[in-house]
Order: C-alpha cells, then sequence, then structure tokens
C-alpha cells in the first residue's frame, strides 16, 4: 500500500488535472498508520527494542510525508483551478466528499473577497469573476484557469495499450515498460485507469 501511495503521489504530482482520489488506499494507509503508532508506543517501554522503535518510527514519518503530500497536491491543485473543477462534473466526481465541500467554501469565499474589494469598485460589464466583460459574453465563461493539457509528461507503460491516435492522424504503439516524454491529453485516459505511471 506504501508503494501504491507513492505511485499515487507522484501521478498527482505530475499531472495537470486533479486525478480520481484513491479513496481505498488512502484509508488502508491511514489504519495502517494507526496500526504503526500503537506498536511504536508499545515499544516506548522496552529499551531493548530501542533501535526496531527508531526505524519503524523513521518509517511512519516516511508513510505521513507521502500521504500529506499527496493530499496536499489535491488541494494545491483544488484551488488552482477550483472554479473550472466545480463547474465541470467529470472533475468533480475525482474529489473526495471533504474536497467537494472545501472546494464550494473557497469558491465562495473567493468570490466574497473579489466582490468586497475590487469588482464592487468596477464598472458593470467589468465586474465578473468568470468573464472578461460582460458586454462581450460568451456561453464559455474566459477568466476561468485550466490545467495544461498539452504539457508534456514523462510517462512509464504497464500495460500492453497498443496503437494510440496522435493529433496528425497517426498512430504511436505503447508497450508495456516503455518510457516515454508524450503529451498528457494523449495519455490521460491511461493515466486515470493506471495503465500508465507518471515518472
Amino acid at each position: 500500500d506504501v508503494e501504491l501511495l507513492r505511485q499515487a503521489w507522484i501521478n498527482e504530482s505530475l499531472s495537470p488535472e486533479v486525478l480520481a482520489y484513491k479513496e481505498e488506499l488512502v484509508d488502508r494507509v491511514r489504519s495502517l498508520i494507526s496500526s504503526q503508532e500503537q506498536i511504536v508506543e508499545e515499544y516506548e517501554q522496552d529499551h531493548a527494542k530501542a533501535l526496531t522503535r527508531m526505524i519503524r518510527f523513521a518509517e511512519l514519518n516516511r508513510i505521513k510525508f507521502s500521504l500529506r503530500s499527496y493530499l496536499r497536491k489535491r488541494l494545491s491543485k483544488i484551488e488552482a483551478f477550483a472554479i473550472h473543477i466545480f463547474v465541470n462534473e467529470e472533475l468533480s466526481s475525482r474529489l473526495s466528499p471533504q474536497e467537494l465541500e472545501f472546494v464550494k467554501e473557497y469558491i465562495d469565499s473567493e468570490n466574497r473577497l473579489f466582490q468586497d474589494t475590487i469588482l464592487n469598485y468596477l464598472p458593470k460589464d467589468y465586474d465578473s469573476l468568470i468573464h472578461q466583460s460582460e458586454a462581450m459574453e460568451t456561453e464559455v465563461p474566459d477568466m476561468i484557469p485550466e490545467p495544461e493539457l498539452d504539457k508534456y509528461v514523462f510517462i512509464k507503460v504497464t500495460d500492453d495499450l497498443g496503437d494510440i491516435p496522435l493529433d496528425d492522424n497517426s498512430t504511436f504503439r505503447l508497450q508495456e515498460d516503455d518510457i516515454f516524454a508524450i503529451r498528457y491529453k494523449l495519455v490521460k485516459d491511461f493515466v486515470l485507469q493506471d495503465r500508465v505511471e507518471l515518472c
């Protein structure tokens, strides 16, 4: 589970968009941390197991660091692309219930802050957080930051994927254990299916 968490953290860190929350994995790691903390506490009274306690304590801290880093990276993406995630049903479904609640409160707080400090003092046509100008309003909001899906990422293929289509009507073969630098949007679905790891 610790290796799976490490890979989930790497994937989350290197992916330009928020990935699906690994709820079962996080729950298993949290219970592992809890049981390891109990073992470390039991070893505290036994001086003969001081070295074992120190090793377990160091490993416990490493696991906690990985879990905190995974969750922190998710929150930083949620803050960066809050409105985009909230209005996109597919991206919203990737969040945990707590993250979804956080994104709602974050958007509300950010909206209140901008309304109170800046937007109330601008001309009516320019007082929107999602449109550059109400006079030129389009169906699609033009001021919501979105992740850059054309970004190049390094991938390691974990499953034979066969030929994948490229933008120029050609195909590219991805076989197990291949490592490539490729545009994220071409392998996005494979990352979400855990058939490709970011590295």
